[in-house]
């Protein structure tokens, strides 16, 4: 496996601790827990009070699974940076079939991984890895129980899931807020990648869903 797809994955791993992408459709039994609807768009604030912003931007085909893309746009050490992540929502769970790579090229996940178990269950957990052996990467979810929160967008009442990430030096502990309507309201993570010191948080200060 070359650095370079081993990097990719570390990259996405800690993308993953928290939502880089805006939430996505879930089937009939929790049909506004996660909005997907063309042109509906998100701003959330980062601990470092700069904004990013994501945007449904419609359909994409994967060999033979259709998915839906959100393009995230945001600022990465003084440079705009833009992402795109496609997802296949089902009544049962919200997987995750292609994101953005290091070199900001889309990516194939190998198996595509399971972001969102549903309905929501309070001690519900599964977990993913990517198929490669020589890859040490983990992410395990699991949903905690529905809480209020207040965030700038307003208060909710949302449902709350922890996710661990392990692997590659990596350690991450995430917890992430889910409401319906509104879809991922607040994110907040901690751990370390190897000596560095991983931590923040980012949530919804505005969003529209035409």
């Amino acid at each position: 496996m070359s650095w370079i797809f081993r990097a990719s994955l570390i990259v996405l791993a800690l993308a993953l601790a928290w939502p880089a992408a805006g939430p996505v459709t879930a089937g009939p039994a929790v049909p506004s827990l996660f909005p997907l609807v063309l042109n509906a768009e998100w701003t959330r604030k980062n601990d470092d009070n700069s904004l990013s912003t994501s945007k449904v931007t419609g359909p994409k085909t994967i060999g033979t699974v259709r998915c839906v893309v959100i393009e995230r746009k945001f600022t990465f050490q003084g440079r705009e940076r833009v992402e795109r992540n496609c997802y296949l929502a089902t009544a049962t769970e919200v997987v995750l079939i292609e994101t953005t790579s290091q070199r900001g090229e889309p990516q194939t996940l190998k198996p595509p991984r399971t972001l969102l178990k549903l309905p929501p269950k309070a001690g519900q957990t599964w977990s993913w890895s990517p198929e490669d052996p020589g890859v040490d990467l983990k992410i395990t979810s699991k949903w905690i129980g529905e809480e209020t929160l207040k965030v700038g967008a307003g208060q909710f009442q949302a449902w709350k899931i922890e996710t661990i990430t392990t692997g590659e030096d990596l350690d991450i502990k995430a917890y992430t807020w889910y409401a319906p309507g509104a879809g991922t309201i607040r994110n907040e993570r901690n751990g370390h990648r190897g000596e560095r010191k991983i931590s923040g948080w980012t949530e919804l200060v505005s969003y529209k869903i035409p």
